[in-house]
């Protein structure tokens, strides 16, 4: 059970050996993009790509899907960034119960938004934790972690897809585990847990008066998607890229001082000043801020504004 990009490599991992999945459950077709255009998830297009049945019920629960899983007589149930609740019908069926791949070193970030979090929060290091399923939200017993080095300026694309290929390889270690030892867990310490909520849109404004770190950790936490969104000449822009600079210009935050060259745009923060190297203005793709800076005409009495 999975469905956005992260839960693909497991996916097709999985597809090349033994434990090559019988059915594939994912979310149902929702619209997307400006145009609201139905289109499917990213597991669908791969399980058909690769041959394996897709269903996609409103609610896992419903009695029809439990009935078709006890036919199915599964040894095990995975589940990766899959969305959605699964009850105790579903939780008890399979052999060896329903285990889930998390991308955060549990019991820190449980939550919907865990590679969001780990930025944001300037952690140095993250992880994949494989679990088994209880009632609770990411709460249950560990199976396995592997951990990882957030590497400097990793944004949120880049850590998500590169630990949806750790969580793949720590998923396949764990099925092998498991067939050759049985299933052995862990419990979580629970007087440790943290917790990522699911991002609003108030949480995506950048809040030009706060400090230059905390602004630069929102930015990475949110690029490329869905993208960190200020306001400029009343227009929404996505700030896809930042660095920190040592001066402090002590104007106005969101303030305009400085277009370097091929560089981009100098913005004034809480405290130092940062520079803008990459945007997405609204309806069009991400640019260098530079490159904006030449269409849009820029001059140095403009300002950024807080987001919207």
């Amino acid at each position: 059970m999975g469905t956005p990009q992260f839960a693909v490599p497991t996916l097709e991992l999985l597809s090349k050996t033994r434990y090559r999945p019988a059915l594939c459950i994912t979310q149902p077709d929702r619209p997307k993009g400006r145009k609201q255009k139905l289109l499917p998830p990213e597991v669908k297009i791969k399980a058909l790509e690769l041959g394996i049945p897709v269903i996609q019920p409103q609610d896992v629960n419903e009695p029809d899907i439990v009935s078709k899983l006890v036919n199915l007589k599964p040894d095990i149930i995975i589940t990766v960034a899959y969305g959605g609740y699964l009850k105790k019908a579903i939780r008890k069926l399979p052999v060896y119960g329903c285990i889930n791949l998390h991308p955060s070193l549990l019991p820190k970030h449980r939550g919907a938004t865990p590679i969001n979090y780990a930025l944001f929060n300037s952690d140095k290091q993250t992880g994949v934790t494989v679990f088994k399923i209880v009632a609770k939200m990411d709460a249950g017993p560990i199976i396995s972690q592997s951990e990882t080095q957030i590497n400097k300026d990793e944004c949120y694309t880049e850590l998500s897809d590169r630990l949806a290929q750790i969580g793949a390889e720590e998923m396949l270690k764990t099925l092998k585990k498991i067939e050759k030892s049985g299933l052995n867990t862990t419990p979580q310490e629970h007087k440790n847990a943290t917790f990522s909520h699911k991002l609003q849109k108030e949480d995506l404004i950048i809040d030009w008066n706060q400090p230059a770190e905390n602004i630069y950790n929102k930015v990475r936490g949110l690029a490329e998607i869905p993208g960190a969104v200020a306001s400029f000449r009343k227009s929404r822009i996505k700030i896809i890229e930042i660095e920190i600079l040592k001066t402090n210009s002590g104007l106005v935050p969101g303030s305009i001082v400085n277009i370097i060259k091929n560089q981009g745009i100098v913005v004034i923060t809480g405290d130092h000043d940062v520079l803008i190297k990459r945007v997405q203005p609204a309806g069009k793709k991400i640019m260098t801020s530079h490159a904006f800076s030449l269409g849009a005409r820029i001059n140095l009495k403009e300002k950024f504004e807080n987001g919207f």
